[in-house]
């Protein structure tokens, strides 16, 4: 990873307008990642605050989950979906709404929340988030008990990229998960039996 972000340059310059979006309030207007100049990389700090964008703003990965997080803060003050969810991909309607009512351009408002913990709550509620907490943690906890490396790492790549991404609004994210989860943890069960 390190040897990509020096010298491969495309890697380079992505992570370079990332750092600047989340650590440097908006300098870089563009010039990084070879837009064109009327586009203006919106910061972290705006995604957040703004009730308002232009048609240049343009939301680079991180300053777009904060936005995302933003707007089911927002979803969660105008509606009571904490208990049910608003029903399985019925989210997509709301954050399109929110688009329109922020004034955004392109194709944001098809962006899901990339967050699957926030995904699992705005679309079943508390009891789907607590279904998907329990599993991370048998997982984890199962891999911690047998002290098996590859079962420990897949645990923590969930949890950790559940938090970049809703893993389970597509079918291969689903398969896959489901499958090695129920793989590593029907061998962690079987191994004991040995």
């Amino acid at each position: 990873m390190l040897f990509s972000i020096f010298f491969v340059k495309e890697v380079k310059d992505r992570f370079l307008v990332e750092y600047e979006t989340a650590f440097v309030d908006n300098i870089s207007h563009g010039k990084l990642n070879k837009q064109p100049e009327k586009n203006h990389n919106v910061s972290i700090k705006e995604a957040w605050t703004n009730t308002k964008f232009q048609q240049t703003d343009f939301f680079p990965g991180t300053a777009l989950r904060v936005y995302q997080a933003r707007i089911f803060k927002e979803m969660l003050q105008e509606e009571p979906l904490f208990l049910k969810g608003f029903g399985l991909e019925a989210s997509q309607y709301r954050i399109r709404q929110k688009a329109k009512e922020h004034n955004l351009f392109y194709d944001y408002g098809e962006f899901n929340f990339h967050n699957q913990y926030v995904q699992s709550l705005a679309e079943l509620g508390i009891v789907g988030l607590l279904l998907l907490l329990i599993m991370l943690f048998v997982n984890l906890n199962n891999g911690l008990l047998k002290k098996d490396f590859l079962h420990i790492a897949f645990a923590i790549t969930m949890i950790m990229l559940f938090l970049s991404e809703s893993f389970f609004c597509r079918q291969r994210g689903i398969v896959f998960f489901i499958l090695l989860y129920c793989l590593f943890n029907a061998w962690a069960k079987n191994r004991d039996n040995i």
